[in-house]
């Protein structure tokens, strides 16, 4: 049993002033309470009830119009029918405010029964953005935020929200993992700014920051969400501190409003199938590259078929002239659906969104599969014009089959002269003497592979307002997140693992309980008639506490068991557990300051002490700082009336990556081998040295933006210019051997970026009666380098690290090798021996030196996986009930190492191989050397696996239509919708493979992607 603990972090005597001065404003805050009741106390006002009804400039009634009494917390807002009741004293002012409509007041006086109606206001920029610990209008936002709405989220047919938004959001690369069910998708902001630590952003839900990481999205059903906003600069995420220095997610969930009762009901069901299959060799293929590959030389003979095919299955098969396509075999078609029940209403105090929803997609390869079972409540109730409370409560089930991978893999390279079944159809699990290629078929026998995955996962937040007068709220949070996760494996003895063996099992258990605490005090004022403050105060912990336990067993008696009766098993394997704590204590403070809604003002700075920080070093501190100027409203900028908006904002701020794990700074121990004379014992020794000064990796950086909005609001978008540095990355500083250790972790890298963002949405056509047309284009590309390293040279300089391929001034990642210039002709033999000591056929490199020789010193920078630029470009088309869309994905310029090409292309002649046009002396190519069973795979065949991996995919197109008004009145629904959509239909790319957005990482293991068509309902009642 391993069991690892740290002691829980103090945090109030580190920082009593700071807490003094918390406690000091609650006493304040508790005066205000005072006044605001004996203010109260004093009214003799006579209420009435207040009627109205709210349209907008065409006459349609207007749900969620938020009516206020100024000077008061009192509000409602309008039903579905733009309907409104309040109690109102003579003389009071109603406020009346809705997203994208002109701000009304309206005095309260003889007339009880009010008809408003809304003007569309383009100046105002009204659109609430959630902006991380409160909100703001768009207008005021001074930092680099970008928004997506629930809208665009559900067009896209998927199990994962942030999947949703690929290529929605400039400077935001999502990136695919495979085509496995429900696995997930790697998300960088801003491309990396870290070596060797992670570049996930945090992700934040429904206020509280998620411990999970990336999987935390992977719980939330898409269909509720509400909007996904994601912070870039670091002055939008220095609130998050030592997290967010990998940019910042928001993600709320849908809320109820007050109103009619509404009832919604959406479903889709799509057939899936593989975006695109590889070309591999086919029997004949396959039989003439293995008669090559015995060639006695390269220009020598070929032996009889014979003395080459060894095995009678070949022979025969070459004899009928028959072939496996293995591939074809084992992928197929898939399917997906999805069924999400909602129900949102409530009264002018309690308000409610529940839902429920179920997933399922089967996978493309049997016997992969995810399911996914989703409840949520979300509830607000107002006690009084003082107190509001409300909580969140998410429960999910997941279960995914996550497959063999030697099935696809298996497929790829099995001799496609070998059968799958004998002749009473039964699987040949050798389908040739060879006894290392195995039948991919027998992966997929019911039972005989099984790595199913559980995870049970409750989040509930629970929230309290105190509205402690107009000016002052205190906001205090609880969020409890527990996760339950269980993955069982079974092997069984007709597997590629185990060959015939006896089978093997294992079980895993990993609980994982966290919470934040968080109180969060909010001040506005307004100081004359011009001069707006806000003030915003935090106090925060977050805890977790992770355990973990295995065990793995083989030799198991009879595989019905699978993992259910471990302790059967004659032999027993790894027995492990492990528990990890961590602690975080945070303080910070932001305010936001304006003067005229026309200079535009922020800055915060947040404190944050960790447990996974050594004694003396647990208290970091960043900060951001930004400022926003509104041209528009300057009185010279009056008359131009082509710009609604025009605001230049620049930013500077300090974030950390929460690079230090649990327990790194003390110095861990690990497991060794004694000698007592000659008796072996085995004990606990240092395994690492303890190094105290161990930090959060931290970047700082300078944002210049511009936001526009012209003709009214037709045309709106942003640019964006940043520089990012990053230092104290952590890396392995090489010790001398006399230390007994190899190396010591150190803060002693550091890398920066460049790079620029546009986004632009044009309403091109818009016609409320007739045709519209919505065109969204955002592009994005970087440049980035390392800066300093852990080598130096004598003068302290930093210098290269070639063994890690990491070079000064270049990107993080490169591809350093030798450059391919093609294969040596048959009239070059002198020139390759002299050269390479090689023969022709074999692949020609580059000398770059030029001294005649290829050594290591001729090896280059190839190039980088880092993209020139990077985007999508969505389409909206309308016409009366009839709606119509297409979104086009792509990047551009990155080059990519494909594993996927080292493993199937080694033109060896034992396996089967991708269909290349290999050299032979009567085919002269340099695309390709020749086939040589001497060798496992040609000598540099690294140089063949560069690619160019450019691509622009077909993200989704969808056609909808929207019965109308007439219809659905009769039908007893508000509205009905049926669409048809494709996903992932086609791509373009001059690289070969499942598919380029994965090319980098794609190997012989990796599921192909899938297309799929689709078709979806979505009913309100």
């Amino acid at each position: 049993m391993k069991r690892e603990t740290e002691r829980p972090l103090v945090v109030f005597p580190v920082n009593a002033c700071l807490c003094r001065k918390f406690i000091i404003l609650l006493l304040i805050g508790g005066c205000f309470v005072g006044n605001a009741l004996s203010g109260r106390s004093h009214a003799t006002a006579i209420q009435q009830s207040v009627t109205g009804t709210v349209k907008d400039s065409n006459g349609t009634p207007l749900p969620g119009v938020s009516v206020q009494l100024t000077g008061t917390t009192k509000g409602v807002v309008t039903d579905f029918d733009g309907h409104f009741e309040i109690e109102a004293s003579h003389g009071d002012i109603l406020e009346l405010s809705y997203i994208g409509m002109r701000t009304q007041r309206i005095t309260v006086a003889g007339n009880t029964s009010l008809q408003v109606t809304m003007e569309e206001d383009y100046e105002s920029l009204d659109e609430v953005i959630i902006t991380g610990y409160g909100s703001q209008k768009k207008g005021e936002i001074t930092a680099a935020i970008s928004s997506v709405s629930a809208s665009s989220i559900e067009k896209i047919a998927t199990s994962n929200g942030i999947d949703a938004i690929k290529g929605q959001v400039a400077g935001v690369d999502i990136v695919p993992q495979g085509g496995r069910p429900g696995e997930n998708a790697t998300v960088r902001i801003r491309g990396r700014r870290s070596i060797g630590a992670s570049n996930d952003p945090l992700y934040v839900i429904d206020g509280i920051p998620q411990i999970s990481g990336t999987n935390a999205i992977t719980d939330i059903n898409p269909q509720d969400i509400e909007t996904m906003q994601v912070l870039k600069d670091a002055a939008a995420t220095a609130i998050y501190g030592s997290r967010g220095a990998n940019g910042v997610v928001l993600i709320t969930t849908k809320r109820g409003k007050a109103g009619k009762t509404s009832v919604s009901y959406s479903s889709h069901f799509g057939m899936t199938s593989a975006t695109h299959l590889v070309d591999m060799m086919n029997g004949e293929e396959f039989a003439r590259m293995k008669r090559e590959s015995q060639r006695t030389s390269w220009n020598g003979t070929i032996p009889q078929d014979e003395n080459i095919f060894l095995d009678p299955v070949e022979l025969r098969s070459i004899a009928e002239n028959r072939s496996t396509d293995w591939l074809d075999l084992v992928i197929g078609t898939g399917w997906q659906t999805n069924h999400q029940l909602s129900v949102s209403g409530g009264s002018e105090k309690t308000t409610f969104n529940t839902s429920i929803g179920y997933f399922k997609e089967e996978g493309i390869v049997p016997t992969m599969d995810y399911e996914r079972y989703t409840g949520r409540i979300n509830l607000d109730h107002r006690i009084s014009d003082i107190f509001k409370v409300g909580v969140s409560i998410a429960l999910s089930h997941g279960i995914q089959n996550w497959g063999s991978s030697a099935a696809v893999s298996e497929a790829l390279m099995n001799n496609p002269l070998g059968v799958p079944r004998d002749n009473n159809g039964d699987l040949i699990f050798l389908p040739t003497n060879d006894g290392l290629r195995t039948n991919p078929l027998s992966e997929l026998v019911k039972g005989a592979f099984i790595d199913e995955r559980k995870f049970t996962r409750i989040f509930a937040p629970v929230y309290l307002d105190i509205h402690i007068n107009s000016n002052l709220k205190w906001t205090t949070t609880f969020g409890p997140d527990i996760r339950y996760n269980r993955k069982g494996i079974f092997q069984g003895s007709y597997t590629n693992a185990n060959r015939g063996g006896p089978g093997n099992a294992s079980i895993e258990h990993e609980d994982n309980f966290g919470y934040t605490l968080e109180n969060l005090l909010t001040y506005n004022q307004t100081i004359g008639e011009d001069h707006n403050l806000k003030v915003t105060l935090l106090q925060s912990i977050q805890k977790s506490r992770f355990e973990k336990s295995l065990a793995g067993v083989s030799n198991i008696p009879y595989e019905e068991q699978k993992f259910y009766n471990l302790g059967s098993a004659s032999v027993k394997g790894d027995i492990t557990s492990e528990l990890v704590e961590w602690s975080l204590a945070s303080f910070m403070g932001r305010i936001n300051y304006d003067i005229a809604g026309k200079y535009l003002f922020q800055a915060s700075v947040r404190a944050d002490g960790s447990s996974r920080l050594a004694t003396g070093n647990k208290w970091n501190y960043f900060s951001g700082f930004s400022a926003g100027w509104r041209v528009t409203q300057e009185e010279f900028m009056k008359n131009i009336e082509v710009f609604d908006d025009l605001k230049i904002r620049a930013s500077y701020g300090e974030v950390g990556n929460t690079s230090v794990d649990p327990y790194q700074t003390a110095g861990r121990l690990g497991r060794t081998v004694y000698a007592f004379g000659s008796t072996p014992a085995l004990g606990q020794g240092l395994n690492e040295i303890a190094n105290p000064n161990l930090g959060w990796e931290v970047s700082k950086t300078l944002d210049i933006g511009l936001d526009y909005s012209l003709f009214k609001g037709r045309i709106q978008g942003s640019i964006d210019w940043y520089h990012t540095k990053t230092s104290d990355i952590l890396l392995q500083r090489s010790l001398p051997y006399t230390s007994g250790y190899e190396d010591i972790l150190q803060n002693i890298g550091a890398t920066s970026s460049k790079g620029i963002e546009f986004n632009v949405d044009a309403n091109i056509i818009d016609n409320p009666e007739g045709f519209r047309w919505n065109l969204a284009f955002n592009i994005a590309g970087y440049k980035e380098k390392i800066t300093e390293l852990a080598l130096r040279d004598e003068n302290g300089n930093p210098v290269d690290d070639v063994g890690n391929q990491w070079f000064i001034g270049k990107p993080i990642n490169v591809f350093y090798d030798y450059r391919k210039t093609g294969i040596y002709q048959a009239d070059e033999a002198d020139l390759a021996n002299a050269a390479e000591g090689k023969v022709p056929g074999e692949i020609k490199l580059e000398d770059i030196d030029g001294d005649g020789l290829v050594t290591p010193d001729d090896r280059v920078i190839l190039g980088s996986d880092v993209p020139d630029f990077y985007g999508g470009i969505t389409n909206n088309f309308a016409y009366k009930g009839i709606d119509f869309s297409f979104f086009f994905y792509f990047r551009q310029g990155q080059m990519v190492r494909s594993r996927f090409h080292d493993d199937n292309n080694t033109l060896f002649g034992r396996f089967n191989n991708l269909d290349v046009d290999y050299w032979t002396i009567d085919n002269p190519t340099n695309a390709y050397p020749r086939p040589n069973q001497n060798q496992e795979r040609p000598r540099n065949a690294s140089t063949m696996s560069y690619f160019d991996g450019s691509f622009i995919k077909l993200r989704n197109v969808s056609l909808g239509y929207t019965l109308p008004g007439s219809v659905t009145d009769n039908l007893g629904v508000s509205s009905m919708r049926f669409y048809v959509s494709g996903q992932n239909l086609f791509f373009i790319s001059k690289f070969d493979s499942f598919d380029p957005e994965r090319a980098g990482e794609l190997n012989g293991n990796t599921i192909p992607s899938n297309k799929m068509y689709v078709l979806g309902l979505k009913v309100v009642f």
